[in-house]
């Protein structure tokens, strides 16, 4: 992506009000800012638009390329109905659902291409205007569909829980190593402006799970964004799955790629009309703001949770996988118009230097012990993520 300045938006009741917390409190977690920007009612990011994918938005995601992302994931769910016996209550469960386009094109692959597979649908949405969005996406299937505010209401299943791109906005803290000693990097003003200032922590107080981290030795000022609701949140919702998976899809390494040296400045980033901004700080509420997903750590969460690591690949892999299932001897030259696009699609949601690399698959389970489909050209998930 290339770089590009924005020049700030008019002061809005959420930078008044992110302004007033540090004139009041002092300075404020970073995590504590990304919330805000991010999810608060009044001039959040997510909530006070649900267009933001795709060409006319700020970023693209493997739903935004088309269809067949959706019908891909239709194929891995049939096959884990059938793998659990095809169960009469098969769930699925999403959060991260944006507008509801990627349970839509689960749920019109499943009805056009596995018949007899009918399962319930759930979507985990606190956003008053993305369930919305999602209720006139889904119409269709408005029968089968339940949503709940929060996942501390999601009652006991079986099926999958899944979700694409849901980890990354996670907010977080920003712990930088320097040196012998621990910084929080976090936010002040300067007059009108946020900006950051680094304050010293004592390492006592840094998660364990950080000072852990295989961090270069000879590193200085290495940058870990920390998501401190990961835990709470993978102890909230894996109980609650009965048996069966979770799939969990976004961009990220596992924790010994995160820690390389050239990754010391951090993953953090602000992005708008498809475009890196410079200062992730400048306009909250309209900008997303991100960051990479430490898979370790999110395996490591579930399998704290009681579920059992079932796989971990790159996006490239699964989806190469289910496509030899859904698309068994497709020449090029024999396509139709439309099945001409899908494979361009698929392509793009292959391609080392597009998604097919960045992005990663990860699945937990309980009550079963079979691999899901998409990991059968995975290596050793263990090895990837713990060594």
């Amino acid at each position: 992506m290339s770089t590009s300045a924005k020049s700030p938006a008019p002061d809005t009741g959420l930078a008044a009000d992110l302004r007033q917390r540090i004139r009041d409190r002092g300075t404020i977690g970073f995590d504590e800012f990304m919330a805000a920007a991010l999810y608060d009612p009044r001039g959040g990011y997510y909530a006070t638009s649900a267009a933001r994918v795709g060409k006319h938005g700020d970023f693209f995601t493997s739903v935004s390329v088309g269809p067949v992302f959706g019908r891909l994931l239709a194929a891995q769910f049939a096959a884990m109905w059938e793998q659990l016996g095809r169960p009469d209550d098969f769930t699925l469960v999403e959060q991260g659902a944006a507008d509801g386009q990627l349970m839509a094109d689960i749920l019109r692959a499943l009805d056009a291409e596995h018949h007899g597979f009918r399962p319930r649908a759930v979507i985990i949405e606190p956003l008053a205007i993305l369930r919305a969005a999602q209720e006139q996406t889904l119409h269709p299937w408005r029968g089968r569909l339940t949503h709940i505010d929060r996942e501390g209401l999601l009652p006991p299943f079986t099926g999958v829980l899944f979700a694409n791109e849901l980890l990354d906005a996670f907010p977080v803290r920003l712990l930088v190593k320097d040196g012998s000693q621990w910084l929080e990097r976090r936010v002040t003003l300067d007059g009108n402006r946020f900006v950051f200032t680094d304050e010293t922590v004592q390492s006592g107080t840094v998660p364990p799970a950080v000072r852990a981290l295989p961090l270069p030795p000879d590193a200085r000022s290495f940058q870990i964004e920390f998501r401190p609701d990961l835990e709470r949140w993978m102890q909230t919702v894996a109980p609650e799955l009965q048996r069966g998976w979770m799939l969990l899809m976004d961009y990220g390494h596992a924790e010994s790629a995160r820690c390389e040296p050239h990754r010391g400045g951090g993953t953090l980033a602000a992005y708008s009309n498809h475009h890196r901004l410079d200062d992730p700080l400048a306009s909250p509420g309209s900008a997303d703001l991100t960051a990479h997903v430490d898979f370790t750590a999110v395996a490591r969460a579930g399998m704290d949770s009681g579920l059992v690591l079932a796989g971990y690949t790159d996006q490239h892999h699964a989806l190469a996988a289910l496509a030899a299932q859904v698309f068994p001897g497709m020449r090029s030259a024999a396509l139709s118009p439309e099945e001409a696009r899908e494979m361009r699609a698929l392509r793009q949601l292959l391609h080392p230097e597009s998604m097919g690399i960045a992005f990663k698959f990860l699945a937990l389970a309980r009550g079963t012990d079979t691999t899901p489909a998409a990991f059968a050209m995975a290596g050793d998930a263990h090895k990837a993520l713990f060594s």
